[in-house]
């Protein structure tokens, strides 16, 4: 070590300098991100879907009180009051594929969206939870063999074992079969 004492303080920074650069690590290397794409996952039927985390405003257990719509299509469960405000409650599997609905059980769920104004319940099977998905594993077909879900799908992820189809609800709130809910 140099005598400090002796040294002008610029050649002590200088050398002060040179023992860190001696003495640092070297930066961490560059390292790809892995982007990912986070989805809630629900049952319909037989069906594994995801839908956009940012799509769904809330999970609920099913309403066990309801009132009933006159003249609406059998699909329209009812409306109920959620936190003061009244929720239409849709059977989305009867609702898009047009025969049988949801049996409801103790694992139905209700997923709550507002898309273009559209608020709605929609009770599904059960909600099997959050999922991150790698974006690279995305496939953006629109293919499956429920011809009923097609025109509500923006691609599939096959992760984990498991089929995952991507269910758009913005594409439902749009869609006239869904708005045209009078019999």
């Amino acid at each position: 070590m140099a005598n400090t004492i002796a040294e002008s303080p610029f050649q002590w920074l200088h050398d002060l300098e040179k023992r860190a650069r001696m003495r640092a690590l070297g930066l961490p290397r560059e390292e790809k991100i892995e982007q990912f794409w986070h989805g809630i996952t629900f049952r319909l039927g037989d069906v594994f879907l995801v839908t956009a985390l940012t799509d769904i405003r809330e999970i609920l257990p099913r309403p066990m009180a309801m009132s009933k719509v006159p003249g609406a299509k059998t699909w329209v469960k009812g409306i109920a009051n959620i936190r003061g405000l009244l929720l239409p409650v849709i059977d989305l599997l009867s609702c898009l594929e047009g025969n049988r609905g949801i049996p409801l059980t103790n694992r139905s769920r209700m997923l709550v969206i507002n898309q273009s104004g559209v608020y709605s319940g929609l009770l599904v099977d059960e909600v099997l939870g959050l999922k991150h998905f790698p974006e690279r594993l995305r496939n953006t077909e629109k293919s499956c063999k429920e011809t009923w879900l097609i025109p509500f799908i923006q691609g599939s992820f096959d992760y984990e074992d498991q089929h995952w189809i991507i269910f758009d609800t913005k594409l439902l709130a749009e869609n006239d079969k869904f708005l045209k809910a009078a019999s």
